[in-house]
């Protein structure tokens, strides 16, 4: 579901009546609520933040009913008598924040929560003041559910920030009713004084008394009083008003809004009134027009011109604004913006969207600077399930060449329930659309029945796959090979070629079914042909990590017993193939072939040296020299891999430090993706973007692979640079993109630096090392696409996924929930399962859960249970709802950036330096990594050791640099338990306010 809004150039026309105002409706219904007696408040509010209000407030023992427009409430004297033991705000922040501590006048306790992803919502300083009044709540983590008892607060002096206006407003609501005085001190910067000069307006109006200081930061108020019930109106929403205002003022227009009365006023009629006086400065026409009853704006030419705005006086109206100012002339700044990033949305954020259709915003410390285009391209926007934001970038759409789709579609019936029949009226073309224009859902229907069916897919090789897509789509794109210079592109029936005459030349080199072949190659085309090619002849896929030096792919070499290693001449500033022949024989297992790829177009840079004995090849050179004849393909033919071969062999590390070899057969890897495509609903018009290394199993499974069975098309990059990655996200029509928490972090810092924000993606799924939720909910408003979570392992691939339909809490705040198929739990030592929401060991039972480390059948068996499920090594919840959340790790590895650091592999090395006397590294949180390695060492008396000595020591070592901690910490001693073990978890805890060393 989205809303389609369709750009125009035709003049608005007619009249819209704006409704009521919601703000005066939250504070009259509350006060009236909290009166003895009988109160009318005319002017029926139909917003459903307000509905929230009235069924709080019915929750909690108060009779509210309508007569024809008007609220009938029968307040019941400052006592609440709630009919049950929880009541909800629903997703209403104004509902919640008023109400928080006015539960306390109950005569029962009573829990004031939220809808599910509403949970998660911070009210930690709002709590802290209201226990400075004496008000007795408890909340598990400064979220609701906040549980408040049957206590009238105290009184005293409170202070709390400035920084919403709702937080001081309930508490100046609740002081009233405390048995002593009330101070309320305001500290910091004040945001939003009109809402506060609303609130005290209103409690005037209903008889309760508040002194307030000449700058609105002292709020003083006497204990024991009443509300006496009243009549009141409720007047116009300027906050409404303020959409038809801006469609009018962007558009040749003759429209009126009827019900508006007044051009001029104060906040005490209305909070936003001064966005009126903004709106007549940036040049927008409006005239009373008594006779029609409102406000008419009448133009045959927009001309708008840029404004300096301080954001504090009109806290709600940056999205509206920001649209203005897209299209006046000049510069628009509007400053003081921090408050309006902590709404339902960051909102500042979120507008930066209107960049991907040719504006010109920019973030620009406490403020926000839009510059004034000449006109905007339709695009794919967020929401972000915030109705201002939703309006304001429907409406700056209704401007734009073309179509543009916007999520959350029903998100403005929360304060505008009547916004998209007025837009309509004036000659706007907005709808709710399901499904159309190219969304995943309407487009999976044209893919092949097995794609997104798990049992089906998995009977199918990838081989085959390929075949199918050259034989039916053989012009349409399968590769794009992103390159420092420029892109290169490939088609289905080119890819196919390729992999022939790549298989081919494998089977020339002696390559036989089952046998391991190793290559070691950046995101390139070459990387998917060789791999694919690997398959065709029933060989495995076994490919190294393109940082390894020569020790590990020495390891790798010797533990595969691979013959044929691919590698490149060059891979940034270092030669692999000269490396390779640096290794000694004996370090080398049985390899006999080396084939070398050019980093570059044109003959390969071959190795100078020794061989050694082994056969030498360029690539380029070799596959010409392959003949693809009659008897060549015949000979290819003839071998038909079958989808329960094993197909790839990944080396991983583990607490032992010793990398350990993962086989998984075809039919566990295409089914791995097929349970995610079904879950995702990713369909034939998706484009797979691929960051993450391919021989990495991210990469290699959720990026090829995957892109292989949805036969779409993958764009792997082989050098990681955030702007090119941008720019090809946009080139190429990225819609979806599986990577580690550093990808998603450059990407969003690419983009607050002024780099065009992706038009197209819609799905980042978040793996790897743990990401920082905060990052993940900035992510999603930033690049404009669904951030979800998600946990997998090279053993079992993914095991738990969140999904785009899951509320925002719950994609992108927890790990996801199992995938059809896969069941999840968390035992404790004891291997007992353990209820919901309890701490423990983390296992999976999974028909993708690989066929065990090679040649280590005792290293297999440790990792399984006596029931057959695996042991990930990790400490989990698992809540009701059944979303997991990672805690922590059982194992001793760090996980940096999504590659796992051998850790007790490192410290031996680092040991057996003749300056250490003991150590041990332990993982130091990271923003961009999630995690990185610091070495806590015990020096030899007299002995010295600085962090350049220790990296001089490693790269000696040949370790990768990847593997290398980066930062000595010199101690005393390590902290030991009475057996010897070392408490790292005492020195992961001093390790947390650490920083890397070095560059």
């Amino acid at each position: 579901m989205h809303l389609l809004v369709k750009g125009i150039q035709h003049q608005l026309t007619g009249e819209v009546l704006v409704p009521n105002s919601k703000y005066h409706a939250h504070r009259a219904l509350i006060l009236a609520s909290l009166a003895d007696g009988v109160s009318r408040v005319h002017g029926l509010s139909d917003a459903r933040h307000v509905q929230y209000t009235v069924q709080l407030l019915r929750g909690l023992g108060v009779k509210i009913t309508t007569d024809g427009d008007t609220f009938v409430v029968h307040g019941l004297g400052g006592r609440y008598r709630p009919r049950r033991a929880a009541v909800s705000a629903g997703s209403s922040g104004t509902t919640l924040y008023f109400m928080i501590g006015l539960a306390a006048l109950s005569d029962r306790p009573v829990s004031v929560t939220g809808q599910k992803y509403f949970r998660r919502r911070p009210v930690g300083p709002l709590l802290g003041a209201l226990r400075q009044m004496g008000v007795r709540l408890e909340s598990a983590d400064d979220c609701p559910p906040v549980h408040v008892q049957d206590h009238r607060p105290t009184g005293g002096h409170v202070q709390i920030a400035g920084t919403l206006s709702q937080w001081i407003s309930g508490l100046i609501l609740l002081a009233p009713f405390a048995s002593g005085h009330t101070t309320i001190e305001v500290q910091g910067e004040l945001n939003e004084r009109s809402y506060l000069e609303l609130t005290v307006a209103m409690m005037r109006q209903f008889g309760l008394q508040v002194t307030v200081s000449d700058d609105w930061r002292r709020f003083d108020i006497e204990p024991d009083q009443e509300a006496v019930p009243t009549d009141l109106t409720l007047p116009p929403d300027i906050g409404s008003a303020a959409f038809g205002i801006a469609a009018a003022a962007i558009h040749p227009s003759d429209v009126l809004l009827r019900g508006m009365t007044r051009l001029e006023g104060g906040p005490a009629d209305h909070p936003e009134f001064h966005f009126l006086d903004i709106a007549r400065a940036m040049g927008v026409p409006m005239e009373l027009d008594e006779a029609a009853g409102g406000v008419r704006i009448q133009q045959d030419r927009p001309e708008l011109k840029g404004v300096t705005v301080d954001c504090r006086d009109v806290p709600d109206m940056l999205p509206i604004l920001s649209t203005l100012g897209t299209f006046a002339y000049g510069e628009s700044v509007f400053q003081n913006i921090a408050h309006t990033r902590l709404k339902e949305s960051d909102r500042a954020a979120a507008m930066l969207q209107l960049n991907s259709m040719g504006g010109d915003l920019e973030l620009s410390g406490d403020a926000l600077r839009v510059r004034g285009v000449e006109g905007l391209v339709g695009a794919k926007l967020s929401s972000f399930n915030d109705h201002r934001v939703l309006m304001s970038l429907a409406v700056a759409s209704s401007r734009a060449r073309g179509h543009s789709t916007l999520t959350y579609p029903g998100a403005y019936r929360i304060s505008y329930p009547t916004f998209l029949d007025a837009m309509n009226t004036l000659g706007l073309p907005m709808s709710v659309e399901n499904g159309a224009g190219g969304s995943a859902k309407g487009a999976s229907r044209r893919l092949e029945k097995e794609v997104a069916k798990p049992d089906l897919a998995a009977g199918i090789t990838l081989p085959e796959w390929l075949r199918r897509r050259a034989a039916s789509r053989p012009d349409d794109t399968a590769v794009i090979d992103v390159r420092p210079d420029r892109d290169e592109v490939v088609t289905w029936r080119g890819l196919e070629e390729r992999v022939e005459r790549a298989a081919a030349l494998l089977l020339r080199l002696g390559v036989k079914p089952g046998e391991n072949v190793a290559y070691q190659l950046p995101n390139r085309v070459e990387f998917v042909v060789l791999s694919l090619a690997a398959l065709r002849v029933g060989a495995v896929c076994c490919p190294i990590i393109p940082f390894f030096r020569e020790r590990e792919v020495g390891f790798v070499l010797r533990r595969s017993k691979a013959r044929v290693l691919v590698v490149a001449d060059r891979y940034r500033s270092r030669g692999p193939a000269e490396e390779l022949l640096g290794l000694p024989a004996r370090e080398r297992g049985e390899l006999e072939q080396v084939v070398v790829i050019s980093e570059s177009a044109g003959p390969a840079t071959m190795p100078e040296g020794d061989s050694d004995g082994l056969v030498l090849h360029d690539w380029e050179q070799a596959l010409a020299e392959t003949e693809l004849d009659e008897a060549a393909r015949a000979a290819l033919d003839a071998l038909v891999p079958t989808p329960a071969m094993t197909a790839q062999l990944l080396f991983t590390s583990g607490t032992t430090g010793e990398p350990k070899g993962v086989t998984q057969p075809s039919e566990h890897l295409v089914r791995a993706v097929s349970m995610e495509i079904k879950h995702l609903g990713l369909g034939a018009r998706d484009a797979v973007w691929v960051p993450s290394p391919l021989a990495h199993q991210t990469g290699f499974l959720y990026g090829m692979t995957l892109a292989m069975v949805l036969g779409v098309p993958q764009i792997v990059q082989s050098e990681w640079d955030a702007k090119r990655a941008l720019q090809s996200l946009n080139e190429h029509g990225a819609t979806f993109v599986q990577a580690a928490t550093p990808f998603l972090s450059d990407l969003v810092k690419a983009v607050e630096d002024g780099g065009e924000m992706p038009r197209k993606l819609r799905i980042f799924v978040a793996t790897g090392a743990t990401v920082p939720r905060g990052l993940a909910e900035r992510a999603g408003r930033v690049l404009g696409a669904d951030i979800c979570g998600a946990f997998g392992t090279t053993e079992t691939c993914l095991g738990a996924l969140s999904a785009p339909s899951d509320e925002p809490g719950q994609r992108w705040g927890s790990d996801g929930r199992a995938l059809d198929g896969i069941e999840l739990r968390v035992t404790d030592d004891q291997g007992r399962v353990l209820p919901a929401g309890e701490e423990g060991n983390y296992e999976i039972h999974s028909p993708t859960v690989f066929d065990g480390y090679l040649d280590r059948p005792d290293l297999t068996a440790e990792v399984f249970t006596e029931d057959g499920w695996y042991r990930t090594g990790d400490l989990a919840t698992i809540d009701s709802a059944g979303f997991l959340r990672i805690t922590g790790r059982v194992k001793d590895v760090i996980n940096r950036g999504g590659e796992k650091i051998p850790v007790a592999e490192i410290e031996q090395l680092l040991f057996d330096h003749p300056a250490v006397d003991d150590v041990a590294v332990v993982a130091m949180p990271d923003e961009r990594l999630g995690e990185r390695a610091c070495a806590f060492v015990v020096l030899k008396d007299g002995s010295g050791l600085s962090f350049d000595d220790m990296v001089a020591y490693l790269d000696e070592h040949q370790v990768a640099k990847q593997y290398w901690p980066e930062r000595l910490e010199p101690i005393g001693v390590l902290p030991r338990n009475p057996i010897g073990k070392v408490q790292k978890f005492e020195l992961r805890e001093r390790a947390r306010g650490l920083r890397p060393q070095g560059a």
